[in-house]
């Protein structure tokens, strides 16, 4: 698990970085180029913005996470609320149970699949769960009433919170731009990696290719799990929602 971790932020980007930070600082070296540039603006260029849009993408996840947990309790609570009820019988409860797990496999689906976020199957589920407790409305006093739809609006106002994090990732813009100059900055840094070292000195040749390649190779790689946490759904990052450890089973059934 651990190498997993190690290499799961590595792929074809980080190749292409690595390489053009080769070609750059043997290039630079060749033909003596000295661009004396302060490496200030290095991060604010590149550092501040990249730092920004992992914060994002992260409290994203944090949001998925907290909404997710809230539909599992909601879900459960309504069941519960339904089970409770006078002159509810067994059969009914466990018809009703199956379309909440039938609503749940629906939010998973939508979540899970980047081709497609229809959510029209999802909303006439409301309808069809709407209905389904208006027939035995006359079974449930006040209170039983008030609680039964008030739960149901907020299992499905975690249902439309899901959705809109799903469909909305942090700024695109900001992640181009990010790209950009992290393939754009070794043109700048490689400058003043050469002039701080002897080009006669293999040890320091050697370390200065080292801090050269190291400085992409960063860079490339907060890019990539960036890209990784942006969207907790899709069971791709090793950081996703472990939905197969968080939906509602079952088993959870009431006897």
């Amino acid at each position: 698990m651990k190498i997993r971790v190690l290499f799961s932020a590595i792929n074809y980007r980080m190749v292409l970085i690595v390489i053009e930070t080769l070609v750059v600082y043997f290039f630079y070296d060749k033909f003596d180029f000295n661009l004396q540039i302060d490496f200030t603006i290095l991060s604010i260029a590149i550092v501040f913005p990249l730092v920004f849009s992992i914060t994002s993408a992260y409290q994203k996840r944090q949001d998925a996470l907290s909404e997710f947990n809230s539909f599992r309790n909601k879900l459960i609570e309504l069941s519960n609320l339904f089970h409770a009820v006078d002159g509810i019988n067994k059969k009914n409860y466990s018809s009703f149970f199956k379309t909440l797990l039938s609503l749940q496999d629906n939010l998973i689906s939508v979540l899970t699949d980047n081709s497609s976020n229809n959510m029209d199957h999802i909303r006439s589920k409301r309808k069809e769960i709407f209905y389904t407790l208006t027939q035995y409305k006359k079974l449930y006093n006040e209170r039983e009433k008030d609680s039964i739809i008030r739960v149901k609006n907020e299992l499905f106002e975690s249902v439309e919170k899901l959705n809109t994090l799903k469909i909305h990732s942090t700024p695109i813009s900001l992640r181009v731009y990010c790209l950009v100059f992290i393939y754009l900055s070794p043109l700048v840094y490689n400058s003043n990696i050469l002039a701080s070292f002897v080009n006669n000195n293999f040890l320091e040749l050697v370390v200065s290719l080292f801090f050269s390649v190291i400085i992409g190779f960063i860079l490339m790689a907060l890019y990539n799990i960036q890209e990784y946490i942006e969207d907790p759904f899709d069971q791709q990052g090793l950081d996703d929602l472990k939905f197969d450890k968080m939906l509602v089973g079952k088993n959870e059934i009431l006897e």
